[in-house]
């Protein structure tokens, strides 16, 4: 093979070799802005600006240039001293600033979470204490009821054997009764015998006094004769 061949085709390995590439992510490097062109060269159409810190993907590269995809779907070419495979200092930190964004309101959102909990617990040792002293309410106002229930069931025996003393008394007032009834009219009759008695003597006296004053007077008209 000639010599130009051998070179050539060793240039065309070598392009081949830096042209093949793992599809990777790099990042615009500390330029404010960057150009993506339709060709590798500045007379090429630019067909989209890039940003410092926008991630684009590699498609292939050589040492000048690199095939890029965008963001937005744009192919083109950018060269190679604007690449950086390292996030680009802004981009860090915007991603620290958003990271500490985040851990605020997650310290915030556990705090408030705390607080409620807290709260929670507080309410509820509230509750706690306030059903304990119902309980104890409860507790005394029953002790209550069994010694007003005990001293109503003392009473209430009380009242039944008062009862019955009672209907006995009662009982033993109408036996009484009956008895002075009886009592009364015999007293009755006894007196009206006893009137009827005394009346018999009284008149039995004073017709035995009236035969004797007769009996007398004949006599004495007997004697005068």
């Amino acid at each position: 093979m000639p010599f130009v061949l051998r070179i050539i085709a060793a240039g065309f390995i070598f392009f081949l070799a830096t042209s093949i590439a793992s599809a990777e992510t790099r990042y615009i490097s500390d330029y404010l802005i960057v150009t993506v062109r339709s060709g590798k060269g500045n007379q090429y159409k630019v067909l989209e600006t890039l940003p410092t810190a926008t991630p684009v993907e590699i498609i292939e590269e050589d040492k000048a240039y690199a095939k890029v995809k965008t963001p937005n779907g744009t192919t083109g070419y950018i060269r190679q001293q604007y690449l950086s495979t390292e996030t680009p200092k802004a981009t860090q930190i915007r991603n620290l600033t958003q990271q500490l964004a985040d851990l605020q309101q997650e310290v915030e959102q556990t705090r408030e979470k705390t607080a409620s909990q807290l709260k929670t617990v507080g309410d509820k040792d509230q509750q706690l204490s306030h059903l304990t002293e119902q309980l104890k309410q409860s507790q005394r106002e029953l002790k209550q009821v069994k010694s007003d229930y005990n001293e109503l069931l003392k009473k209430s025996e009380n009242v039944i054997n008062l009862a019955s003393e009672n209907e006995q008394l009662i009982e033993e007032n109408n036996k009484l009764n009956s008895e002075l009834v009886i009592l009364r009219e015999e007293n009755r009759n006894f007196h009206r015998s006893n009137m009827i008695q005394w009346f018999l003597a009284g008149a039995g006296v004073f017709f035995g006094g009236w035969l004797i004053g007769k009996v007398s007077r004949k006599k004495q008209r007997f004697s005068g004769l």
